[in-house]
């Protein structure tokens, strides 16, 4: 077993600040902060980061069988990305549109740093006194609030009109009516050039806001995810997989009585039981590729979940992984999610890249880490911030599902909805059209 050192500290919630602010010094760092968010009992890590890549892997193909041949060398819990573009690799499918962020398909390193927090309890992968230092040293650092979370105001530019996205919304609902597919997620970018943001300080002012179960601070080197995320994609635990698809979004209300009466409008929408029960339907035939045969079950459907900003329904569907299959199998049978894709699936993802302009890259793609022994949580890459600080690019891509039942306008409403917390955190307003 590694060598570990836990200890007690006060102050935790300044020690997590000034030890994020310490990671950002290297060039690789990772962060999972479930925000002390309770109400699920799939929860794992309360608060994780691993800094510093001692190895790892960067891939363009055959990337799966490169995972899995990364993770049986590494002897420790890996950290990494899988981007959207995946896809590519698991069907006959293409992307063409820019991309002016540039993950890679897919990262995963090796840290020398993993520092885990349990309430006021932090453990270290070292020794009693390598760890005293460190501590030490993470306490010397003083707040970085010199420089400003941006340089100046920003405006968003829309990679697709109001109007043409609302065509397009006509379009997906007319291909529905001729049953070419049932579902298909339709997502939009919005984007700035020339920007000079400081992404820890954009990270946690949107923590901070969104509090959300998955969020995630991802860098690689000048390229930045700062994630508020509410959803899990998939997670193996023993024999376990466990998959938690969002479908299905409103506001919170001004006060509590308000927001129970916003809960029970969610939770009573023919439209939004529609598109959840899809997904459903879809993620449950993913896992059966690897699952023990009759084992697949929805364990809670339409489930209604209050977070910081929004309320979201979500459906919970396990399975228990067959023994003869590899873990990064079930990972490839379920990617991507279908909460972002669609029903049929390869049939959207095609028809997806005729509706959208931007590559979606790590959006709607996964960050989450690896166990040893194969067992591994990854969330959904949404509600997030992407930004290029080589090339000064920023971009917030936000989307969402359009059925037989779509109206546009209410559809452009829920995407700027989904929007709003990201905007206000990099204090942008988009320009008209």
């Amino acid at each position: 077993m590694a060598e570990q050192t836990t200890l007690t500290l006060p102050e935790i919630e300044i020690f997590k600040s000034k030890a994020l602010q310490w990671a950002n010094y290297f060039n690789v760092v990772c962060l999972f902060d479930n925000n002390a968010y309770t109400d699920s009992k799939y929860h794992s890590k309360e608060w994780v980061l691993a800094v510093d890549a001692v190895d790892e892997i960067t891939c363009g193909d055959d990337a799966f069988n490169h995972l899995k041949q990364f993770q049986a060398n590494a002897g420790t819990t890996i950290f990494g990305m899988l981007a959207y573009d995946l896809k590519n690799q698991i069907e006959k499918l293409h992307s063409r549109h820019y991309d002016g962020i540039r993950f890679p398909q897919l990262y995963f390193f090796k840290p020398r740093y993993v520092i885990e927090i349990s309430g006021n309890k932090v453990t270290i992968n070292r020794n009693y006194p390598e760890t005293f230092e460190l501590i030490e040293l993470i306490g010397k650092i003083k707040p970085d609030n010199q420089q400003p979370a941006t340089n100046n105001s920003i405006q968003l530019n829309r990679r697709t009109t109001k109007n043409q996205y609302l065509q397009n919304v006509e379009a997906i609902k007319k291909q529905i009516e001729e049953g070419t597919f049932y579902e298909l997620n339709y997502c939009n970018e919005f984007y700035a050039e020339d920007i000079a943001i400081n992404p820890l300080q954009v990270f946690e002012k949107l923590n901070a806001r969104g509090k959300a179960p998955f969020s995630s601070f991802f860098k690689l080197h000048d390229k930045y995810l700062l994630c508020a995320s509410p959803e899990r994609f998939l997670k193996k635990e023993g024999h376990q997989l466990i998959s938690q698809p969002i479908k299905g979004t409103i506001r919170k209300g001004a006060d509590a009585t308000e927001t129970e009466a916003l809960k029970q409008q969610l939770y009573n929408d023919v439209k939004e039981r529609a598109e959840n029960v899809m997904i459903v339907d879809l993620v449950r035939n993913d896992l059966a590729h690897t699952s023990v045969a009759g084992s697949v079950k929805v364990k809670e459907l339409f489930g209604i979940y209050e977070f910081n900003t929004v309320i979201q329904m979500i459906s919970t569907i396990t399975a228990q992984i067959r023994d003869d299959v590899h873990f990064t199998e079930a990972i490839k049978n379920a990617f991507p999610m279908g909460s972002m894709t669609g029903a049929p699936k390869v049939m959207v993802m095609q028809q997806i890249e005729n509706y959208e302009a931007t590559k979606r890259g790590l959006y709607s793609g996964s960050v989450g880490y690896i166990t040893p022994n194969g067992d591994f949580d990854l969330n959904v890459v949404i509600r997030s911030i992407q930004y290029n600080a080589a090339s000064q690019y920023v971009s917030i891509q936000v989307g969402g599902a359009i059925t037989y039942d779509s109206v546009a306008e209410k559809e452009y409403d829920e995407m700027m909805l989904k929007a709003q917390n990201m905007m206000q955190v990099l204090g942008a307003t988009v320009t008209d059209e």
